[in-house]
């Protein structure tokens, strides 16, 4: 003989709580299982067919998984153990997102944390906007070096499970095309810090962490226009200095010298891919 599940008993519970603003359903099941003797092994008891397996099992409503089984023997019928299955729709992973919890969690919108990151830049303009040169309108032969910290918005997202990793790749290193939640074109940069797909809230879908660092002065690339040659009429032609000799001059953007004393033009390069970034986060 071996041990057999007698099914769901009338008590029962159910509770809604919440974690890290996140709706969370607790579940809890009782069950009745007879064994086949009054010595029978008690883990064997957890192991009886039907028996809720932690970490695998879903509730019967499918929003939970279950956390834990415990079994307790009755004193006055030694052969019945009462069995106590509890389920919770907790993510593991630490996410915060809010929403009900009856709504499909791909269209919660996600809580934000702020953080702040140290970054160095070569400055190639004051907070004036003047061009970083001598004056004579030189440049000089090491850039300025300046240190700053820019804030950093970190979230998780669940999305559908259709969303592949391609797709989720696409979206890391990229910067905003168009202003995003009041942030100019190009001053968002977008990293991918993790992306999983699990068994979340009673379906398939994926979990994703998104990372947004705000640069004031946007994410392209400046330099000083300068160089030892200049274009005249379509030509090549050394940049010499009154005696003669090849220096490094300024140059106003179109490759043609600047007027004497003036400082050298600053070129933009974009070095990271302009997306939609509301087209894939709902912040």
């Amino acid at each position: 003989m071996v041990h057999t599940l007698r099914g769901e008993q009338r008590a029962g519970q159910m509770s809604i709580r919440s974690a890290g603003g996140v709706p969370v359903l607790d579940e809890t099941y009782n069950l009745s299982v007879l064994a086949d003797s009054a010595t029978a092994d008690r883990l064997s008891i957890l192991l009886t067919t039907g028996v809720p397996v932690p970490g695998l099992t879903l509730s019967p409503g499918g929003y939970g998984l279950c956390k834990s089984v415990n079994a307790v023997r009755r004193e006055d019928q030694v052969l019945f153990w009462d069995i106590t299955a509890e389920y919770s729709s907790e993510v593991d992973d630490r996410q915060n997102s809010q929403g009900s919890p009856s709504s499909d969690p791909v269209s919660w919108i996600p809580v934000y944390e702020t953080k702040f990151e140290r970054m160095q830049e070569i400055v190639t303009k004051d907070t004036a906007g003047v061009a970083v040169a001598n004056s004579a309108g030189q440049p000089f032969e090491t850039g300025i070096i300046r240190a700053r910290f820019i804030p950093i918005w970190e979230l998780f997202q669940f999305e559908s499970a259709s969303v592949t990793d391609e797709v989720v790749l696409g979206r890391n290193e990229v910067v905003n095309l168009n202003e995003f939640r009041g942030k100019l074109a190009k001053t968002l940069l977008c990293s991918v810090m993790s992306s999983v797909i699990g068994y979340y809230y009673g379906a398939s879908r994926r979990l994703t962490r998104y990372a947004l660092r705000y640069n004031e002065q946007t994410w392209i690339h400046k330099r000083l226009d300068v160089g030892t040659v200049y274009l005249d009429t379509g030509a090549h032609k050394p940049y010499l200095d009154d005696a003669g000799n090849v220096i490094l001059g300024g140059l106003d953007g179109a490759g043609a010298k600047v007027t004497a004393g003036d400082p050298p033009s600053v070129l933009e390069f974009d070095l990271h891919e302009a997306v939609d970034f509301s087209a894939f986060l709902r912040i």
